[in-house]
């Protein structure tokens, strides 16, 4: 079959991708282009790509063309990745690109299931333990060599200046306090610098997040089992990977916040005000900043009215 040779990004999101009986059969052409066995494929309704697990064994991802930076990311890290970290990544099976211009990766199927499905259910010891474990993975990744993927698209430099240009009229979009949107220029004005040209570079994934993060149970409790999609991953400071736990699970709780840094430097270490306030600065220049969805802290718009009190109010003095 033939995917669409054009097809732009909502119609792709909100139409193409949710019809799975549109594109099943091109999941059955990757394998068998790879004398893979395909006997049930299981379409996933999330995600921002064409996903499905096929036979329980393995998952196909099929990227558009205008996601190819994304094919790119995944294709490049998966194996730098893979085996190299305290928790499994899957191993590539394959990858190509399609005669209609669309692109793919067979993936090894991970046992677990997302962290945010069991989110709700965990104690305090339980969250804990596991932003520890986030925060070792995330440091083993970093201590990697960058080595080849010094050259992985984007560039950190023009990332971040476009993320600069579009800062205020996305967060104007989202609807974000008046403060914030009246004050973000400024803000970034001062503080962007030191995110423009930070003085290390590591392996960031983006993907520390309860989506992203795979969880199982065993008889001792709760714990990490995988980490999946790195579609996002891209060189750049280190402090943008921890924004992710950060946000979406650290809720403002001083001792969750202490243990995300603890497991990644292997120590008790504070914050200062200069460090929440560059973490921050990241945060506001995310390429998926929406702090609604993404500050999970309850009432977090009415107990921040300036840049210094968001900031300590997602990273708390410990």
């Amino acid at each position: 079959m033939q995917l669409p040779a054009s097809i732009g990004p909502v119609a792709f999101d909100t139409q193409y991708r949710l019809d799975h009986d549109a594109w099943k059969a091109a999941i059955a052409e990757v394998c068998a282009a790879h004398r893979l066995p395909c006997h049930l494929v299981s379409p996933f309704a999330d995600g921002s790509n064409l996903v499905a697990l096929v036979d329980d064994r393995c998952v196909v991802k099929i990227f558009p063309p205008f996601h190819a930076h994304q094919w790119e990311s995944e294709r490049r890290v998966l194996p730098r990745l893979h085996a190299q970290l305290p928790i499994p990544v899957p191993a590539l099976i394959a990858q190509g690109e399609r005669d209609d211009g669309w692109f793919y990766v067979v993936v090894e199927k991970l046992e677990g299931a997302p962290l945010e499905s069991y989110r709700g259910t965990f104690d305090h010891a339980t969250k804990a333990r596991l932003l520890e474990q986030i925060g070792a993975t995330m440091a083993k990744a970093h201590a990697l060599a960058v080595g080849e993927l010094a050259t992985l698209p984007p560039s950190w430099s023009a990332f971040i200046d476009e993320q600069i240009l579009g800062c205020r009229a996305r967060h104007a979009r989202l609807a974000m306090p008046d403060w914030l949107v009246a004050g973000v220029d400024d803000f970034v004005r001062t503080w962007g610098p030191g995110v423009q040209a930070p003085s290390d570079h590591v392996i960031l994934t983006g993907e520390y997040t309860p989506f992203n993060l795979l969880v199982d149970r065993d008889p001792e409790g709760w714990r990490l089992s995988g980490m999946i999609d790195l579609g996002d991953a891209m060189i750049g400071p280190r402090d943008y990977d921890l924004l992710g736990p950060s946000l979406f699970l650290c809720e403002g709780d001083p001792a969750l916040v202490g243990a995300l840094f603890r497991g990644y430097h292997g120590h008790e270490a504070a914050l200062d005000d200069a460090a929440r306030t560059r973490l921050l600065a990241l945060a506001v220049l995310h390429r998926y900043a929406s702090f609604d969805g993404q500050i999970r802290i309850p009432g977090w718009r009415d107990r921040a009215r300036s840049f210094e009190q968001l900031a300590l109010l997602i990273w708390p003095r410990c």
